[in-house]
């Protein structure tokens, strides 16, 4: 491992931003200048990161913190820069063929946009889905049914939401929230009688399908059901950080508390905190 002449480094500095990054990577995978971890990395080693960086950018964005999110950014932008060069360095593909690939498919899916000659009278989400749909009957997935071509390693709401939002595209949905309300309390009446007959295997199918009328609810309102449950995880956190300090300055024990003290307390933190 050999270190940059400063005539190199001067080269770098002044290189483009996207230029400048692309090349540090380049430097890093290099057998000559290249870092050892770089230089071990596949696509398998790195694609943990990626979810990883990905998590801490939505993190940034719901803290607000516009250098945080712009930190966070350059570190996803690491991720597709490193994995491009990996891909370049096997012959499969390069970072000009990425960007080149998804700003062709940006302009095919925006018809409305694009293409003058375009004379559908619909709404942008729904001429993606139509094309979506289009090019993966034409591609590797041709031979798959529709729900098949779903990747199955991505978080279980968002694998829902897809699954819902393919389904949607073929016209196969609730016609309005109000019949998912309806179906909502149907599927939690179900849950109810699973949960008398005391079937474990039942229990978890009618809860199962209580959390998937919910994600259907979250999309007919145009809410990201992932982003909700956060700010619900978050909402009760500070809730009972309130409700120790409320403890604490009481000098109670926890076990001593029965329900009703318990629930006293925990409504106290709730106005505290408004």
């Amino acid at each position: 491992m050999k270190k940059l002449t400063n005539k190199k480094l001067n080269e770098i500095n002044r290189l483009s931003p996207i230029e400048k990054i692309r090349k540090v990577i380049q430097i890093l995978r290099d057998p000559v200048y290249g870092c050892p971890w770089d230089l071990k990395q596949n696509y398998n080693t790195l694609a943990p990161y990626s979810l990883e960086e990905a998590y801490e950018l939505v993190n940034a964005i719901e803290s607000k913190d516009t250098n945080e999110i712009k930190g966070e950014l350059g570190d996803l932008l690491l991720q597709v820069v490193l994995i491009s060069q990996v891909a370049s360095d096997q012959g499969d593909f390069t970072f000009d063929s990425v960007a080149e690939e998804i700003s062709k498919k940006i302009i095919r899916r925006h018809p409305q946009i694009f293409d003058i000659n375009y004379k559908e009278n619909d709404l942008p989400h729904e001429s993606w889905e139509r094309i979506k749909n289009s090019e993966s009957n034409q591609g590797s997935y041709k031979s798959k049914k529709t729900l098949d071509k779903i990747e199955k390693n991505i978080p279980s709401i968002l694998r829902s939401l897809k699954i819902q939002k393919k389904v949607s595209s073929l016209n196969f949905d609730w016609p309005n929230h109000e019949r998912v309300l309806k179906k909502l309390d149907e599927e939690v009446d179900e849950l109810k009688l699973a949960i008398v007959s005391k079937e474990e295997e039942h229990i978890e199918e009618e809860l199962g399908d209580v959390f998937f009328t919910l994600i259907s609810l979250s999309r007919h309102l145009s809410k990201d059901p992932d982003n909700i449950i956060r700010k619900a995880n978050e909402k009760f956190i500070k809730r009972f950080n309130e409700l120790e300090n409320i403890v604490e300055d009481k000098n109670i024990k926890w076990h001593d508390l029965d329900h009703k003290d318990m629930l006293e307390l925990w409504n106290k933190a709730k106005k505290n905190i408004q």
